[in-house]
């Protein structure tokens, strides 16, 4: 018996050292930001690991999640792995909102913005609406926020 328990220890312990680790979630940083006449403050994703992230497997969209690009580009979002609704704000170089769109829990459907940006403001479903945020009003990163 003991023998036994020693072979199934030895072939199983080595294909456990293989196995893949469990998944490491990045962490976000707080900025304060302007969004239109509204401040808050919002997670940072200003790195390729932290956008490709996102709100994934998170259980809230508060306090809301700024991705932010080195230079503006076409960028697509979906909703992999993402549980909650969201309304999205592309933001242009110049910091003004050109379209808010919104995204529905677990969508894989690409969302493309119709032209260059810099960044994505995601928020809680209702949230631009709700503190009359529109389309053509500017966001900031205010002062102290890390790019």
């Amino acid at each position: 018996m003991i023998v036994r328990l020693l072979v199934i220890l030895s072939v199983v312990l080595p294909l456990l050292a293989c196995a893949k680790p469990v998944l490491q979630l990045e962490q976000f940083s707080l900025v304060p930001l302007r969004v239109g006449e509204q401040l808050i403050q919002v997670q940072l994703a200003n790195t390729p690991e932290k956008r490709a992230q996102g709100l994934m497997f998170q259980q809230t969209a508060e306090p809301g999640m700024l991705l932010l690009y080195p230079e503006p580009r076409v960028i697509s979002l979906w909703m992999a792995n993402t549980s909650m609704p969201l309304d999205v704000a592309y933001i242009d170089a110049s910091g003004t909102i050109t379209e808010l769109i919104a995204l529905e829990p677990f969508d894989e459907t690409s969302r493309p913005a119709k032209s260059l940006v810099i960044a994505a403001l995601e928020m809680p479903r209702g949230w631009f609406a709700q503190h009359g945020v529109t389309i053509g009003q500017q966001v900031a990163l205010l002062p102290g926020a890390t790019r």
